[in-house]
């Protein structure tokens, strides 16, 4: 599925599963266009090699991935760069000319999480009360595709509705414990509303699920 870019809005999440994609496009419009993610990607490959050159991947970030998947043992990994996020995208058979508009993809089976340089820096922006406040959505949307992938990898699921779902009943808790956003106060209720207003514009497909509490 393809959507102009000159729609108003459209689908926020692409899936891939065994290197097949679908994509989905999303304006940049509303009270966030000044910093609006383009397209959050989710894909699931369990073949083929993943190389490139990664960023210098902040320990606490893996370190928290394995945390919310229950403990699994995870590999995260940051894209360095622009160009490097090409290369890691295509090596899972996701097209070059759409590489900036995805954010995150997991190597479900192998532990593996793969993040945009748009991701990496928004969870490292979020550790500074003054570019938090600056970078709210980036920040906001950031944590939520850490949540979600790390959702796909702990419960070995293609569900993107349970992934979703997940994501957001915990990233009230995830923003508390990262980055101590107050539970009732006013940043918190600008950063959700942020990932709200992303998550809006997702795909049926994202829209609607459960979270299932463990053994559920």
């Amino acid at each position: 599925m393809a959507w102009s870019r000159n729609r108003t809005l459209s689908t926020a999440l692409v899936t891939a599963v065994l290197a097949a994609s679908m994509f989905a496009g999303v304006k940049e419009a509303g009270a966030y266009s000044a910093e609006a993610p383009k397209r959050v990607a989710d894909g699931y490959s369990v073949a083929g090699a993943v190389g490139g050159t990664s960023a210098q991947t902040p320990a606490w970030i893996p370190a928290e991935a394995e945390y919310l998947s229950g403990g699994r043992k995870l590999t995260v990994v940051c894209a360095a760069t622009a160009q490097a996020w090409v290369t890691r995208l295509t090596e899972v058979a996701f097209p070059a000319s759409e590489a900036d508009e995805y954010y995150g993809f997991s190597l479900i089976r192998r532990g593996e999480i793969h993040l945009s340089p748009y991701v990496c820096e928004g969870l490292r922006l979020g550790t500074v009360a003054s570019t938090r406040r600056s970078h709210e959505l980036q920040v906001a949307w950031s944590v939520n595709v850490l949540l979600h992938e790390s959702t796909h990898v702990a419960r070995f699921t293609l569900d993107e509705k349970l992934a979703e779902a997940c994501a957001r009943i915990a990233l009230p808790i995830e923003l508390h414990r990262l980055y101590g956003v107050a539970y009732h106060g006013a940043e918190m209720r600008r950063l959700t509303t942020a990932a709200a207003w992303f998550r809006s514009t997702q795909a049926p497909e994202y829209q609607g699920g459960t979270c299932p509490t463990a053994g559920g």
